[in-house]
């Protein structure tokens, strides 16, 4: 099985990963309720398929503030705290790599833990700031004219009165709320367990996981 694995292409393997998660996709979905919160929040504490440990803390601060269902106040920079439930590294892996964590708690700046169960809908990369060089900044966009990401190609955003958006592909978010359902990192696969404990799971094919400050994720509440 694993010599199957090394030898299927990476599309293929992300495929069969979401397949054999679909009956949790709908579980986990049908417990939610209608009216619960999406929590967006960047990785806060570096954490990698390749030396993660099971109990490891999964941690992300959110990006704004939110509303619990009950009428709590999330402010903006708040933890969500997690832990690693099963890991496996590219290497043990033949490979694939896997990262399966549980988002049990919210930390409100200023206040005291609060017991949630959450998982992650979206995850993808995190948009820098406008004023860095960045793939997403300003200053380092192509211009257009060719496939060219030499400097006499770049720098469309210094131009005065030019939109900000310009060289920017349509096929990358523009800022956090843009991020699409699913992962959009490369070689990274997102699902969830079986068993309704609201675990998110994460496949690297042929790569390993590393979430850090430069990914984003959605978490929907219970």
């Amino acid at each position: 099985m694993k010599l199957l694995l090394r030898k299927m292409p990476a599309a293929l393997i992300i495929a069969a990963f979401l397949v054999a998660l679909s009956p949790a996709l709908g579980h986990a979905q049908s417990t939610a309720s209608p009216a619960a919160p999406v929590l967006v929040a960047k990785i806060a504490a570096n954490l990698s398929s390749k030396n993660a440990k099971v109990g490891d803390t999964f941690v992300a601060k959110t990006v704004r503030a939110v509303k619990l269902t009950d009428g709590t106040d999330i402010p903006k920079g708040s933890k969500l705290i997690g832990k690693v439930s099963a890991v496996q590294s590219k290497k043990d892996g033949n490979g694939n790599a896997m990262l399966t964590f549980r988002i049990d708690q919210i930390e409100p700046k200023g206040g005291a833990a609060i017991p949630v169960k959450g998982f992650v809908v979206a995850i993808g990369p995190s948009m820098g700031p406008k004023d860095d060089l960045g793939p997403h900044s300003a200053l380092s966009r192509s211009s257009g004219v060719s496939n060219d990401t030499s400097d006499g190609n770049r720098g469309v955003g210094s131009t005065p009165g030019l939109n900000p958006s310009a060289g920017m592909s349509g096929v990358v978010p523009k800022d956090e709320d843009d991020i699409a359902l699913g992962s959009t990192m490369p070689g990274v696969a997102l699902g969830r367990h079986l068993d309704a404990d609201w675990t998110t799971a994460l496949q690297g094919v042929h790569t390993e996981i590393e979430l850090n400050s430069d990914v984003v994720i959605k978490v929907q509440l219970k």
